[in-house]
């Protein structure tokens, strides 16, 4: 992650009581109840510096076709981000421009992610496993 908005990252960690551990911010969720976590990972896209933040909901091993196709259809009602399979997980995911971070939409994303993908963990799963 570029700098800057490495820097707003620690800023909003420190603010909202979140633990970071290099590309990773744990998100604790019901007063603590529960945690979630999202993976930060800086990429490039037609030369624009971007970042991917990531929350996953659980193994796919686990989702008949089905329910896939639900969670597909869940995508259209999210104000923000998008479910999507990444290896064997599905993940809630959202992308962020990296050259002028704003402390308050990163704050906003993480916050909207990790509680999304917990609804949708504790829903689907019934767990508290990531």
């Amino acid at each position: 992650m570029t700098d800057p908005f490495s820097e707003a990252l620690d800023r909003v960690c420190e603010a909202q009581g979140w633990t970071r551990h290099g590309a990773r911010v744990d998100v604790p969720i019901e007063g603590g109840k529960r945690h979630q976590h999202v993976e930060l990972d800086a990429f490039d896209f037609e030369g624009e510096d971007l970042v991917r933040v990531v929350s996953p909901v659980g193994p796919t091993t686990h989702i008949d076709p089905l329910h896939l196709n639900t969670a597909l259809r869940l995508n259209y009602g999210l104000p923000h981000g998008a479910l999507a399979l990444h290896g064997e997980q599905l993940v809630l995911v959202d992308t962020l421009l990296a050259d002028e971070p704003d402390a308050e939409e990163i704050e906003a994303v993480i916050d909207y992610l990790s509680e999304t993908a917990d609804h949708f963990e504790k829903t689907i799963f019934g767990t508290d496993e990531v």
